[in-house]
């Protein structure tokens, strides 16, 4: 279940904080316990990289365990190495981070049902929900959204009782009717889910990207960032 809207006023303090500072102003806060998070976006490399981001932020902050629920190939050493500073603070990230294949919901629901195996968790990222929905069965049938209604209670159980964050990335395309970017699993997702970010890219080739926060349970945020996202980590455009 969500958090009533009575207890907003006494969530505790985000899970991690982010680099450059105005990332952080903007979607840092929305990493708090017994939440869940959903990033998506027409592009899978930007959303993973933000993926990594944040679980390396984790392990850099805290001792306890951060995991990663990967729903292909998409964990990268190398690229967690890049996100760190000196070789240790890696090796150091590395031990902290459990990577979980997932192969399907219902591969979601045992291994988010294993967590409670690992004792403290800072916070849990899937990386993509995308993959596992197609892995569960066809676009737009009422199985498959059943499928991801009862995967999504189990997270939240679970989450409620670890004390823990899960950030979902996800594909979206494109509505009709409206044009608005709408991500891949529809009401059910979007009704389960705290916080809600747009992920996309300015310009076609480039670095730049946008994060918008569609919606959130905070009472103030800000509603938006334009940063450059490579594969040394993300920065300010006043970075250069």
């Amino acid at each position: 279940m969500r958090l009533p809207l009575e207890s907003i006023d006494t969530i505790t303090e985000p899970q991690i904080r982010l680099r450059p500072r105005i990332l952080n102003n903007t979607i840092g806060g929305l990493f708090v316990s017994q939440q869940i998070s959903l990033f998506h976006g027409p592009e899978r490399a930007p959303l993973s990289l933000l993926a990594h981001t944040v679980i390396v932020s984790a392990a850099k902050m805290k001792s306890a365990s951060c995991v990663f629920l990967d729903s292909g190939t998409n964990f990268s050493t190398p690229l967690v190495k890049s996100l760190c500073h000196s070789k240790d603070e890696s090796s150091q990230v590395l031990e902290k981070i459990v990577i979980a294949p997932v192969l399907g919901l219902a591969d979601i629901v045992e291994k988010v049902e294993m967590l409670q195996d690992l004792g403290e968790v800072s916070i849990v990222v899937l990386d993509n929900l995308t993959g596992a929905l197609n892995l569960t069965g066809a676009p737009g049938t009422k199985g498959r959204q059943r499928n991801l209604f009862g995967a999504l209670d189990s997270v939240r159980r679970v989450i409620n009782g670890l004390d823990t964050h899960v950030m979902i990335t996800d594909h979206s395309s494109r509505n009709w009717t409206s044009g608005q970017p709408t991500p891949i699993g529809g009401n059910v997702l979007s009704h389960a889910v705290d916080s809600v970010v747009q992920v996309d890219r300015l310009r076609q080739g480039e670095d730049v990207v946008r994060l918008l926060v569609e919606r959130c349970a905070l009472p103030s945020i800000q509603p938006g960032v334009i940063v450059k996202i490579g594969t040394k980590g993300i920065r300010s455009i006043k970075s250069g």
